[in-house]
C-alpha cells in the first residue's frame, strides 16, 4: 500500500516538473521572441525619419567618414563620429590609435562595442583645420554651414552679408559661450556671366566698341574686357573675335563670336557751309543754312566747335569746324573761317548772310525762354528785346537796312530807322511776316520815320519800336489807333495807306 502511494505520488511529481519546464520554455521563447522583435522595431524606428542614417540590421557604417575640427580645439571624443540615430546600439567607442593634435588630415580607426555584443571597427578622416573659413561673395551660404558640425548656432561678430569686397578680414565666432578668432576670406571663384546684344551686325568702318557686343554682364566684382583682336569693320562679312572677360578676383572666360559687317560705309554729308564775318564784339549764330544728311539716317545734327583760342571780342581769322555722325559712327567735318572784323568802319563789308547769322543769335536765345510757334507772344518778345537793347539818339546814316541794323546791334542806340531795321532783321530771322512802312511827308522839311507792319494770326497789325516821349509802346496797334494818335502829333504816322494791307478795326 505505501509502494503504491509513492509511486503514485512521485507520478504526479515528475507530470508537474514537466509542466514547469515546458511553462519556463514558453516563457524564454517569447522573451526571445520579443527582444528581437524590439531590436527590428528600434531600427527601423531609428530609419524611419533620415535616409542617410545607416540601417544598423543592415551591417551599415555607423559613423560618419570625415569630421572637421578646428585648430586649437580638443581632439574630439571617438563617438562624435558616429550618426546620431545610430549611437543607442552602440555600448562604447574609441580609437584603435589616438589622432595627433596637428593641422591636417588623419586617418583614423573607430573601435566601437555594440549593444548585441559584437564589436565594429570603421575606418574615418579626422581633418584639423586651420581657423580660415571660405565665403564667396554674395552667396547664399552661411557662418553656420561654413564652420561646420557642432557650429550649428554660432554667430560671427560682424554677418557675412556686410563684406562686399575681396579679402581677408578677422572675425570672431562665438559658440557655446565660447569666443574665438578666424580669419574669413572673402573670395569670388565664379566666372563672369555676359549676356551679349540680340543683333551683332555692323556697317561698314562702324568704329565699335565691348559695348555694341556686351548688354550685360554678372559678376561680384567689376570686370575687364579685352578682344582678342581689334574688332575690323572695313570690308563686308562674317567676321571672327574673342572676347576675354576677367573679373577682379582674376576669373576669366573667352567668348567666341560671329558678327556680320555689311550696309553703309558713308559718313553724312553737310551742306551750306560758307565762310563767316562778324564784327568785333557780335556773336554769331554758324547754323544758318547748315545741313547734314545720311544715306541711312536721313537728316542728322551738325555739331560746331569753336579754336580754344577763339575770342569774339579780338578781331582776327578762327576756323570753325562743323561736324556730323550717323548712327553707326561714320563722321562727316567741313571747315569753314571766321573772320572778325575789328570795328563798325568794317560794317559795309558784311554781307547779307553775315548779317542775318547775327540776328539768328538773337533769336535763338529769345527761343529759351518764349515759344516761337506763339507768334503773337514771340513777337511781343522781340518788340520787348529791341526797345531794352537801344535808346534812342539821331544816326542820320544813309546805309542799307541790314547795315543799319548792325550799327544798331553794335552801338545799342539809333535812331527810328535803326529801330525798325533791327526789328525787321529779328521779325524775318523769326519767319514772322512784316514789311516795312515809311512815314508820306507834307512837307519837305518834315522828319522821315520808318517803322513795321507785322502779320500775327493772319491778321496785319503796326509794330513801331520807336519810343517817344508820350507812348513807348505802338504793338500791334490798328489803323484807326495809329491815325488817331498821328493827327495829335503832327502827322507822325501819315502814309500811303493804298500800299500796305488794311489792320482790324
Amino acid at each position: 500500500m505505501n509502494q503504491s502511494k509513492k509511486r503514485r505520488k512521485k507520478k504526479r511529481a515528475d507530470m508537474l516538473s514537466g509542466d514547469n519546464m515546458m511553462k519556463t520554455a514558453y516563457i524564454l521563447g517569447g522573451t526571445i521572441v520579443l527582444t528581437v522583435l524590439g531590436i527590428v522595431a528600434a531600427a527601423v524606428i531609428y530609419n524611419k525619419d533620415d535616409s542617410a542614417t545607416v540601417q544598423a540590421a543592415g551591417g551599415l557604417d555607423y559613423a560618419a567618414a570625415q569630421l572637421d575640427v578646428w585648430e586649437g580645439e580638443d581632439i574630439p571624443p571617438a563617438d562624435a563620429f558616429l550618426y546620431d540615430k545610430m549611437r543607442p546600439l552602440v555600448a562604447e567607442t574609441q580609437y584603435v590609435v589616438m589622432p595627433a593634435n596637428t593641422v591636417g588630415d588623419q586617418n583614423i580607426a573607430i573601435l566601437m562595442q555594440l549593444l548585441d555584443g559584437t564589436t565594429r571597427t570603421e575606418n574615418a578622416v579626422l581633418s584639423i583645420r586651420e581657423p580660415v573659413i571660405r565665403w564667396e561673395l554674395g552667396s547664399d551660404t552661411t557662418a553656420q554651414e561654413l564652420l561646420g558640425r557642432g557650429y550649428e548656432s554660432a554667430t560671427l561678430s560682424q554677418p557675412l552679408d556686410e563684406f562686399t569686397e575681396i579679402g581677408s578680414y578677422p572675425v570672431t565666432v562665438l559658440n557655446n559661450g565660447k569666443e574665438k578668432e578666424f580669419t574669413l576670406i572673402v573670395q569670388d571663384t565664379q566666372k563672369p556671366v555676359v549676356t551679349f546684344q540680340d543683333n551683332l551686325s555692323f556697317y561698314v568702318n562702324q568704329k565699335l566698341t565691348v559695348k555694341d557686343f556686351v548688354k550685360s554682364c554678372e559678376d561680384m566684382s567689376p570686370v575687364e574686357y579685352n578682344f582678342s583682336d581689334e574688332p575690323l569693320t572695313v570690308t563686308e562679312g562674317i567676321k571672327d573675335i574673342s572676347l576675354i572677360v576677367t573679373d577682379a578676383a582674376g576669373n576669366s572666360i573667352t567668348y567666341d563670336l560671329e558678327y556680320l559687317v555689311s550696309g553703309d560705309g558713308q559718313p553724312p554729308e553737310i551742306t551750306g557751309v560758307t565762310d563767316m564775318q562778324t564784327i568785333a564784339g557780335i556773336p554769331i549764330d554758324y547754323m544758318r543754312g547748315v545741313s547734314a544728311s545720311d544715306a541711312s539716317d536721313g537728316d542728322v545734327e551738325v555739331t560746331v566747335t569753336e579754336p580754344e583760342d577763339f575770342n569774339i571780342r579780338m578781331p582776327g581769322t578762327y576756323e570753325i569746324v562743323y561736324s556730323a555722325s550717323d548712327q553707326v559712327g561714320n563722321e562727316g567735318e567741313v571747315k569753314a573761317k571766321l573772320t572778325v572784323l575789328p570795328s563798325l568802319d568794317d560794317v559795309s563789308k558784311l554781307n547779307s548772310a553775315d548779317v542775318f547769322r547775327m540776328g539768328d543769335y538773337v533769336i535763338n536765345n529769345l527761343k529759351k525762354n518764349t515759344d516761337p510757334s506763339d507768334t503773337k507772344a514771340f513777337a511781343r518778345a522781340i518788340y520787348n528785346y529791341v526797345q531794352e537793347h537801344m535808346f534812342y539818339s539821331d544816326n542820320k546814316d544813309i546805309l542799307d537796312w541790314q547795315h543799319a541794323a548792325v550799327v544798331a546791334m553794335f552801338n545799342g542806340y539809333g535812331d527810328c530807322r535803326n529801330y525798325y531795321a533791327f526789328s525787321r532783321l529779328l521779325l524775318t530771322c523769326a519767319d514772322i511776316e512784316n514789311m516795312t512802312v515809311e512815314k508820306e511827308k507834307v512837307e519837305e522839311h518834315e522828319n522821315a520815320h520808318y517803322w513795321n507792319l507785322v502779320k500775327i494770326n493772319g491778321a496785319w497789325y503796326h509794330f513801331d519800336t520807336t519810343p517817344r516821349f508820350d507812348v513807348s509802346d505802338f504793338f500791334m496797334w490798328t489803323d484807326a489807333q495809329m491815325d488817331a494818335y498821328s493827327s495829335w502829333n503832327g502827322g507822325c504816322f501819315n502814309r500811303d495807306k493804298s500800299l500796305y494791307p488794311p489792320t482790324p478795326n
